[in-house]
């Protein structure tokens, strides 16, 4: 019985292991581009108001 237990745990914690990699290595990259990439899409549909620095200069 204690063999089982210890399988279940260590597939367990195989499992939390693996979404943690996925969640740092998948998943959050990918949300953090689509956010930068929303915010430069409404950064470039602006309008430019005269004496506002240039696109290039800002800092995002």
């Amino acid at each position: 019985m204690s063999s089982e237990v210890w399988q279940f745990a260590g597939m367990l914690v195989f499992f939390v292991i693996a979404l943690v990699l996925w969640l740092r290595i998948v998943y959050l990259p990918g949300r953090t581009l689509e956010r930068w990439q929303d915010q430069r899409g409404r950064v470039r549909k602006e309008p430019h108001r005269p004496g506002d620095s240039p696109s290039w200069g800002r800092n995002f």
